[in-house]
């Protein structure tokens, strides 16, 4: 069975009013998508804000959140905030923990063992949503005699989501499903497949237990290099953020480029237009999915086909020019239609 996960970066959801949210959840559900994500770019609109809009506008698709992070906010808050998200929408909530880092300067925090902490913060909050009482002495985050003083229906899935190499790894060890980011092609995503099995073997466990989704940034447009162009900025915004952990990069086959180096070392969100323009063109197939609806269908029948997956999470960019409504029904309309003929 296939699921289609649509999702929006936060280059797709700064201008989109909280009056159009409902519109929008409502589009996805109708076009036939099975879980709509909203993005938790801090200091935009409110992630679980916009969940509940969606959730009260819609009847099936599911409502998830990504990703939330174990540092500005602790776990046992945003088990909170989605065990009351999932009640509103009778049972539709999912969440991906992963790394976070946005408004991170702002706030004055850093990220620290960041995989360890997505970990501890999962156990955390599992345990929390299972009803259970929980005392929890990790190395980066506690909790004493911590419960919910309201009983979840059901055991919400969370899901963890990622690039980096030591998450990737560890969360084979406990996670029920995995967000595996970025990689769009069918080299790089092996390779991170590789590290969740890694991790599910020492912990006695198989990826069969798990859910598995590509989460991959998208852009689709009637022309090629109009697709291209909307996918640079994000992955500058992905190098930036990632550096200098590479690794998902050579993954895929790929170096840096130098000139793209000397920008990333100066840490200035200022330059992310100057790496953006200098980003060269065989990223683009590597970590996004962009073009036409043609070029993108088959980029994730090659996927499906050389790994198995049948989840896929489409993180919608715009085109230069292009509505969200534009590329929602352009996606659902042809991609969708194609990649259900094709995969079995």
């Amino acid at each position: 069975m296939l699921t289609f996960h649509l999702g929006f970066p936060s280059p797709s959801i700064a201008s989109l009013h909280m009056k159009d949210n409902a519109y929008l959840a409502r589009l996805a559900e109708e076009l036939g998508f099975d879980v709509l994500w909203h993005s938790n770019e801090r200091f935009y609109r409110e992630m679980f804000i916009r969940m509940a809009s969606s959730a009260m506008a819609t009847e099936s698709i599911d409502v998830g959140g990504a990703v939330v992070e174990p540092f500005a906010v602790h776990p046992a808050l945003t088990a909170q905030s989605l065990a009351t998200l999932d009640e509103l929408s009778g049972g539709r909530a999912t969440l991906a923990i992963g790394a976070g880092g946005s408004g991170f300067q702002m706030m004055g925090i850093s990220r620290r063992h960041s995989a360890q902490a997505v970990k501890e913060a999962y156990i955390v909050m599992k345990r929390l949503l299972a009803g259970e009482e929980v005392t929890f002495e990790g190395e980066l985050i506690q909790a004493h005699a911590a419960r919910l003083q309201f009983n979840p229906n059901h055991q919400v899935p969370l899901w963890v989501a990622t690039r980096g190499d030591l998450t990737l790894e560890s969360s084979g060890e406990y996670a029920d499903a995995v967000m595996i980011a970025t990689n769009a092609s069918p080299l790089g995503f092996a390779e991170a497949i590789r590290l969740v099995e890694k991790g599910a073997r020492r912990a006695g466990r198989s990826t069969q237990e798990m859910r598995l989704m590509a989460r991959v940034d998208t852009c689709i447009h009637p022309g090629r290099d109009t697709a291209y162009q909307g996918t640079r900025l994000m992955i500058a915004r992905f190098l930036a953020s990632s550096y200098p952990n590479l690794n998902f990069v050579h993954r895929a086959g790929l170096e840096v480029p130098p000139e793209i180096e000397a920008l990333l070392v100066r840490k200035d969100a200022s330059l992310l237009g100057q790496v953006a323009q200098a980003i060269p063109e065989e990223f683009i197939p590597a970590f996004c999915w962009a073009g036409t609806p043609e070029m993108i269908a088959g980029q994730v029948i090659e996927l499906a086909r050389s790994s198995g997956i049948r989840e896929f999470g489409f993180w919608l960019l715009l085109a230069p020019g292009q509505t969200r409504e534009e590329a929602v029904r352009l996606l659902a309309g042809k991609v969708l239609s194609l990649i259900r003929a094709a995969v079995q």
